[in-house]
């Protein structure tokens, strides 16, 4: 026996419509617009389940921004920093080895360690998705004024440990 459906992506457990964040204001308004951006992360989850042959998930992301910013590391390293299991960065090694996104090697310093880097191809590839993405956000933000970003920064900040906290 199943339990009842999930609602539509943007609809509410109650049935109701999600409301207008900005047209409710203060700190309802916040919280439909944070149930809102909750919403987008689910649906962003289940298109990276069924994405092009070839393109990368936002984990796959994640992971190959890692080894940008550090260089080679441990898969552990990788699972912590790409806020993923240590079972699903194996599963996505795998995945990205066989693109030739990555490469696994044995350490220099202690032969039981096995480390992971980024091909060229692998350099090149999180390159271009970086652009991508680095030329929307400055679309959807170029505009705000240092106030209003500073204040975006407090509230996802505030969120965050909320999240954490949970």
């Amino acid at each position: 026996m199943t339990g009842p459906a999930a609602p539509p992506s943007g609809a509410r457990a109650d049935g109701a419509a999600p409301a207008d964040p900005a047209a409710l204001g203060g700190l309802e308004g916040l919280g439909e617009a944070f149930r809102g951006l909750l919403a987008a992360e689910r649906r962003l989850r289940g298109r990276d389940s069924v994405r092009e042959a070839g393109s990368l998930s936002m984990a796959h992301f994640r992971a190959l921004a890692v080894l940008d910013e550090e260089g080679a590391l441990p898969a552990g390293r990788i699972a912590a920093a790409a806020h993923v299991t240590p079972a699903s960065v194996t599963q996505m090694l795998d995945h990205l080895e066989q693109e030739g996104l990555v490469r696994r090697e044995r350490s220099a310093e202690d032969r039981r360690v096995v480390v992971v880097s980024l091909t060229d191809e692998g350099a090149t590839r999180y390159a271009a998705k970086r652009e991508t993405f680095r030329r929307r956000w400055e679309a959807l933000f170029g505009d705000l004024t240092p106030a209003e970003q500073d204040a975006g920064i407090r509230v996802l900040l505030r969120l965050t440990a909320l999240l954490d906290e949970a």
